[in-house]
């Protein structure tokens, strides 16, 4: 690929930014996302104190369910370790924002069964609206009530 040295300029003050605002979850903050409800165990298989989370969905999950969550792609759900990994501050305010107990409340109230495997639960339309919904309430937007519709194909001509 070849940057314009504007365009090159411009992705590296982006990339910079990105970068210079990440920072280790604080202790403080670890301990906010652990206290909210559900986020004592992993969303997915109910193991105690887990240590990984999906930033998407605002959820927290173990080790052994964090690896299920990559392999899915960060499109579906982005993965990162609540005291190893970076965190930018949008990231600690999705997680502050969610936690396991709302997530799986809407699933559940949008027919998705608690029991579902990680992959189906994750990919469904439901759980990406989540997804949707969360970011509007933590950016103070009105909530969605639906996905956005696909871009239409573009012709060739």
């Amino acid at each position: 690929i070849l940057f314009t040295s504007a365009a090159f300029a411009t992705f590296r003050r982006s990339s910079a930014t990105t970068t210079e605002n990440m920072v280790q979850m604080t202790p403080a903050d670890q301990a906010i996302v652990k206290k909210i409800p559900g986020n004592d165990k992993c969303m997915d298989c109910g193991m105690k104190n887990p240590q990984w989370a999906s930033v998407s969905f605002g959820t927290v999950f173990c080790l052994e369910c964090s690896g299920v969550h990559r392999s899915l792609g960060v499109h579906i759900s982005f993965v990162r370790s609540i005291a190893m990994d970076s965190w930018t501050p949008q990231q600690l305010a999705l997680m502050k924002g969610g936690g396991n107990s709302k997530c799986a409340a809407y699933l559940k109230q949008n027919g998705i069964d608690p029991k579902t495997p990680i992959k189906p639960k994750y990919e469904s339309p439901q759980a990406q609206l989540y997804k949707e919904v969360l970011k509007a309430r933590v950016e103070g937007r009105p909530e969605p009530t639906q996905l956005p519709k696909p871009a239409a194909p573009r012709s060739g001509n």
